[in-house]
């Protein structure tokens, strides 16, 4: 038996609407891939943020153990030892973290991502996100009050040690 032979004018390929098809599910795959990249690397950001609130909060209770309790104001920032410690917050001449001690009362986060601002007999609101409150803190009591990055903006944090 011989195999059936292709007419004449058949051709091998695809068909314009397969190509077209083919194209448009690429596309959508792209546009997937594209639209989570900024909310990869705002996590990534805010990832890091918190992992530099952390090692503050850490350098501040290790200076008041060490200075007899004393909490640093801004001018010592650099016996903090921070500098190469921190990837996103600033420690150098233009600091963007400030001390405040013996705060009274409820202190609110201001939504600056760029900034830290470690208080000391504080401790985290449990009502209100991003506040903290001197309410129930003790002497040794630390918050850090800072923001990350949403799609819409930016949402206040508190930190507690």
């Amino acid at each position: 038996m011989q195999a059936a032979s292709k007419p004449r004018n058949a051709v091998d390929g695809f068909t314009i609407v397969e190509m077209l098809i083919v194209l448009a599910i690429g596309g959508l795959i792209a546009l997937i891939v594209f639209a989570a990249i900024p909310a990869l690397t705002r996590n990534s950001r805010n990832n890091q943020r918190r992992q530099d609130v952390s090692t503050i909060l850490q350098a501040v209770s290790h200076y008041e153990l060490n200075k007899s309790g004393n909490f640093p104001v801004d001018s010592d920032l650099a016996s903090l030892s921070l500098g190469s410690s921190l990837t996103y917050y600033s420690a150098g001449p233009s600091p963007d973290i400030q001390f405040f001690a013996n705060q009274p009362g409820t202190v609110s986060n201001l939504n600056d991502v760029n900034k830290v601002r470690v208080y000391q007999y504080q401790i985290c609101s449990t009502t209100t996100t991003g506040n903290s409150s001197s309410s129930g803190a003790g002497s040794l009591d630390i918050v850090a009050l800072f923001a990350i990055e949403t799609a819409g903006g930016s949402s206040p944090q508190c930190e507690q040690l």
